[in-house]
């Protein structure tokens, strides 16, 4: 019996095995290398919410969403953020329905770690605490949700620029009055908080080499309650009020007009700015200052 042998390729002949699967590669479609995916974060606190959008991630969820954009307002959260809720305490069964990768929470406020830790994993970190040092807080949170969401370049990025800019209003800075400035917001036509030592604000003015001239006791938060009263024991101070102020019939009245910053007209006004915030609102608060001080 003959057996035919089989015919071997030429060279660079492609056998059918070889064929066909090079045929199958070429009609398969192309696909991209994947990018690292950013994880579905909810957030419960504003500063870490700012924060990530500070570094381009969008949060899945935030507390109390629209609220943040009258209180924060810049930068502003994407479209579609889900609500979760009060910040002190978000819908648990909402949150756990979304089943995020990860969520931020601050450190000793609001719902516990270890109860969060049952829905996902959980970075609950310190901002404003009994040492008051919030910036350095906020530039430690920022660089540890880098590092967890493999944002690091982005958000050492975010604090060179910001460091950069506060530098930047510092040299302005050189040719204001020196006045100290006195921070207050008004939490109705009577009573008023002022911002002191553990307030992000008062960090900020040490960085752009202004004074701050409240140096009495501050909570945690970095801001004493008081009446009028206050203000008119610092009456060597510029006056700076975070909107919303004050109605204007209290602006006519004669205890208003009697303050020695209402006399001589030093008075300055600031749009809302978040006073609990993180590193965003550090560097809102430096901009709109520098503009309500008139180096804009």
């Amino acid at each position: 019996m003959t057996v035919a042998k089989q015919r071997q390729p030429y060279p660079g002949q492609l056998t059918r095995r070889q064929f066909a699967a090079a045929f199958a590669a070429f009609m398969m479609p192309r696909v991209a290398s994947a990018a690292p995916s950013i994880p579905k974060i909810a957030v419960l606190d504003w500063g870490w919410a700012e924060s990530l959008v500070a570094i381009d991630v969008a949060p899945q969820a935030v507390a109390e969403a629209p609220l943040y954009g009258d209180r924060v307002v810049v930068p502003a959260l994407p479209k579609g953020t889900v609500d979760l809720g009060l910040r002190s305490w978000p819908n648990m069964e909402l949150l756990r329905s979304l089943q995020p990768d990860l969520i931020l929470s601050q450190a000793d406020y609001g719902v516990s770690q270890a109860r969060l830790q049952d829905i996902a994993p959980t970075m609950a970190l310190p901002l404003y605490t009994a040492e008051q040092q919030p910036l350095r807080r906020s530039h430690e949170a920022l660089i540890a949700i880098g590092q967890r969401i493999g944002r690091s370049s982005a958000a050492e990025a975010f604090l060179d620029r910001s460091y950069a800019r506060l530098a930047a209003i510092k040299a302005e800075m050189s040719a204001y009055d020196g006045r100290p400035l006195l921070i207050v917001k008004f939490t109705d036509d009577r009573v008023i908080d002022v911002y002191g030592a553990g307030s992000l604000f008062d960090d900020v003015l040490a960085k752009i080499g202004i004074t701050n001239a409240w140096h009495e006791p501050t909570n945690n938060w970095g801001f004493a309650t008081g009446g009028l009263d206050a203000i008119a024991r610092y009456p060597e101070a510029r006056l700076l009020i975070i909107e919303p102020g004050p109605p204007d019939a209290f602006l006519k009245s004669a205890l208003w007009q009697s303050l020695p910053a209402v006399q001589r007209g030093d008075v300055a006004t600031i749009p809302p700015t978040w006073v609990f915030g993180a590193f965003p609102s550090a560097m809102r608060f430096a901009v709109v200052l520098r503009k309500a001080l008139g180096f804009a």
